[in-house]
């Protein structure tokens, strides 16, 4: 009997390798307990049992029929187990275990988020400080410059002011340079009258010395005296 089964058995596994390949899909050892794999369509014995599957074991279905599932294990055997044991999904334990991985990452990722929250918080503070010295600092720049423009007004005020002064002085020093001039004329022409005045005086002296003199001889003359000047 036991010889025949272990025919059968290698029959059956030399048939599969044997098949044509068919589109395999994964399922999962159901999550209540463990179900065993056999080497036979057969569960009225223990002999035909290959191996023991945990919950949560994947493994690759090659067929179906109404009752059982023809599986590939992982060493690259077959064999059968029930399909009422198999399900689609995965299980519940490794749900909960791939959440909780999951968790663990969202959060480690949350502190470092948190971390860098804190420093973003820092560098937003130092901006803010910053920013707020460079409204001060930019305040004083826009009163500096209101008041250098007022400056620069009242400078080009001045500076119109002052080229209007340095035109009137040039015109005034042009009349005084002419007024000058005409002193100077003036002076000599005033120097000139002076000394023909002079001169004048002078030559009416000698004409009147002359002329009385000539009337004094004359009235000695007809005075009998006659008196003869020295040569």
């Amino acid at each position: 009997m036991r010889l025949w089964a272990w025919l059968w058995g290698c029959a059956v596994a030399a048939h599969l390798l044997l098949a044509p390949a068919v589109a395999a899909r994964t399922m999962y050892v159901t999550d209540t307990f463990e179900i065993v794999v056999r080497s036979e369509k057969d569960t009225s014995t223990g002999r035909n049992i290959i191996r023991l599957l945990p919950t949560g074991t994947p493994v690759e279905v090659l067929e179906t029929d109404e009752s059982w599932a023809t599986i590939r294990l992982s060493d690259g055997r077959t064999g059968y187990v029930l399909k009422r044991y198999l399900i689609s999904r995965l299980p519940y334990k490794e749900q909960a275990e791939q959440l909780q991985s999951e968790v663990e990452q969202q959060r480690a990722r949350l502190a470092t988020l948190e971390q860098q929250l804190a420093e973003l918080r820092t560098q937003y503070e130092q901006l803010q400080r910053v920013s707020e010295e460079r409204a001060t600092q930019l305040a004083k720049v826009s009163q500096d410059y209101q008041q250098l423009r007022q400056e620069a007004s009242q400078y080009l005020q001045l500076k119109a002011a002052y080229t209007k002064l340095q035109g009137e002085h040039g015109t005034l020093r042009q009349q005084y340079t002419e007024l000058s001039d005409a002193y100077l004329v003036l002076k000599k022409s005033r120097n000139v009258m002076w000394f023909l005045s002079g001169g004048g005086v002078m030559l009416a002296g000698w004409i009147i010395g002359m002329v009385t003199e000539r009337f004094r001889s004359r009235r000695r003359r007809q005075s009998g005296y006659s008196f003869q000047l020295p040569s």
